[in-house]
């Protein structure tokens, strides 16, 4: 249920000193940080609030000098190499802003972007108008909100800091905003002013998902990443995080900042699981019903209004429960339009926002229509427990097997034959930041298509792509084939890496075959594969035949 990426949205990239643009990546999670579980002994029905005392209350605190509470942090980053994932490339640097806030429970954090801190070797942060720097750890990354909480450890650090109070409800148009952080163009702390001019879902340029976001038209520049968005009472509205480039609109002063309801969702979301686990999906694609004479066909009848599904994720929550031609007519009682959107404080939005408020396992409940064969439809009542469902090309590097926004790169070396995951961060690696919209001659019809319009068969599917084929003598004959879709492996269909590494262990056939989407086969002899394998490693320089988390 996510729009077409724009190629024009940019995020406010980390730093002068960063890459041009930030990966989609994620940094390191520490172990030792303190994780506070919520105990839930059954499903939660319908999207569980917030709690409104997620902060500390703003009667606990001083008078805030807002410059003082704005923080400025110095990343270094070891980016892997998604073409060669047996290493990394050099590393980089780069700075951002990030902002204090206090929990109800008293404990003080430092907020900030995940791509301010993604694949970070060392944080550290400095306060306004000081010159220490602290080193921080990152507690938690939610790729999907572009959001990272930070701790640290120094009590001076925190001597005299003043957390922000953030303002739990969405900001009027037109409201004044000020944007504050350590933007390009100079060391010191720089303020931006503007408005807010729209609230609407767009696209997080971080993972390509699909949020609330508030439109302003205060300048958002590389460096303001992270940095707290203030009303006229210095109140945290939300999180600078990306613009709008101007090079193919003309758009000018157009920049997005994350609201504090997606702010707080993402520290429920830890709170609860010492882990970032996403936001609601009921995981089916679907198409409006704007024309009367479709409405008709389905069996609406006049005061009826909903979308239509269209398909429903084989892996997905809704598989089993909701089916093709149904007509979703209200989510928790809330009306659906036929153009596919609800009632929104600011006007109207689109339904997927109504399952966004859901945590991950929270039950939704919905109203369908399930037209019959006589033209008639049966009014139903289902129940979906909402999911983190990604699309099969997606940002997580990490597989079906690591955590939500896991980066971690994988491959796989058989007889020289090296087989990766297909993902974004891969195709950004070898192709890239802008294969999605230049679309390179070397990119194969295929591999767009999976990313455009591919669909998981089962949970934990990913597909498999041979990047090359380094030579030996027990693979004469396949030195030319490279960017191949795997389909299967000695006749069994490959889900994932991890189960492609399984086959192989498990092989006893005199035979390795190898079937690609293109219906190109490579078949090499099991037992010399194994002796050559060594030799072709070591002629290589790669440590291993596999990843690590293999």
């Amino acid at each position: 249920m996510a729009a077409k990426k724009p190629s024009n949205i940019k995020q406010a990239a980390a730093g002068k000193t960063a890459m041009k643009k930030a990966q989609t990546c994620s940094a390191k999670v520490q172990s030792k940080a303190k994780k506070c579980r919520a105990e839930v002994s059954s499903p939660r029905r319908g999207p569980a609030e917030v709690p409104k005392d997620i902060f500390m209350p703003s009667k606990r605190r001083r008078t805030v000098n807002i410059h003082n509470s704005v923080i400025k942090v110095f990343v270094s980053h070891c980016q892997p190499n998604y073409s060669q994932p047996w290493c990394s490339d050099a590393q980089t640097s780069s700075t951002s802003t990030a902002f204090p806030i206090q929990l109800a429970t008293g404990e003080k954090r430092l907020i900030t972007n995940a791509h301010s801190v993604e694949h970070a070797a060392l944080v550290q942060v400095k306060r306004h108008q000081q010159e220490h720097k602290y080193v921080a750890k990152v507690l938690c990354i939610g790729p999907d909100c572009d959001l990272a909480i930070l701790e640290v450890l120094s009590p001076e650090f925190w001597k005299g800091l003043d957390p922000l109070d953030v303002v739990q409800d969405l900001p009027d148009l037109q409201d004044s905003v000020s944007v504050v952080g350590y933007p390009t163009g100079g060391e010191n702390l720089s303020v931006t002013q503007g408005v807010v001019s729209r609230i609407d879902l767009v696209e997080y340029a971080q993972s390509g998902t699909v949020l609330l976001g508030i439109q302003i038209d205060a300048a958002i520049n590389s460096g303001n990443s992270g940095g707290p968005v203030v009303d006229e009472k210095g109140r945290c509205v939300g999180v600078a995080f990306q613009n709008l480039s101007g090079e193919d609109d003309g758009a000018e002063n157009i920049g997005y900042i994350i609201p504090t309801e997606i702010l707080m969702h993402f520290i429920e979301d830890y709170r609860r699981n010492g882990c970032f686990k996403g936001f609601g999906t009921a995981g089916f694609s679907f198409q409006s019903l704007e024309s009367p004479v479709l409405r008709e066909a389905l069996g609406l009848s006049k005061g009826l209004s909903g979308v239509r599904v269209k398909a429903v994720d084989p892996s997905g929550p809704s598989h089993g429960i909701l089916q093709t031609n149904d007509v979703v007519l209200r989510i928790d009682g809330q009306q659906i339009g036929n153009d596919g959107t609800i009632v929104f404080e600011r006007g109207r939005i689109p339904f997927a926002y109504r399952l966004q408020k859901y945590f991950c396992d929270d039950v939704c409940e919905m109203s369908i229509l399930r037209p019959g064969e006589d033209g008639t439809g049966k009014k139903l009542k289902v129940e979906v427990a909402v999911k983190r469902v990604r699309p099969l090309v997606n940002s997580d590097a990490g597989g079906p097997n690591g955590k939500s926004g896991s980066m971690a790169p994988r491959y796989l070396v058989a007889a020289g034959l090296i087989f990766v995951p297909l993902t974004r961060p891969f195709l950004e690696s070898a192709y890239g930041e802008d294969w999605e919209s230049e679309r390179p001659g070397e990119l194969s019809s295929e591999m767009l298509n999976l990313t455009e319009n591919g669909v998981k068969d089962v949970t934990g599917h990913e597909p498999l792509l041979l990047t090359k084929v380094l030579a030996s003598e027990v693979n004469i004959g396949y030195s030319d084939y490279e960017a191949e879709i795997l389909e299967s492996f000695n006749g069994v269909k490959v889900e994932n890496l991890k189960h492609l590494a399984t086959l192989l262990d498990k092989s006893k056939e005199k035979y390795l075959r190898f079937v690609f989407k293109g219906k190109d086969t490579i078949i090499v002899e099991r037992a010399a594969a194994t002796k050559a394998l060594p030799g072709i490693l070591a002629q290589n320089m790669i440590p291993s035949a596999r990843s690590q988390v293999l």
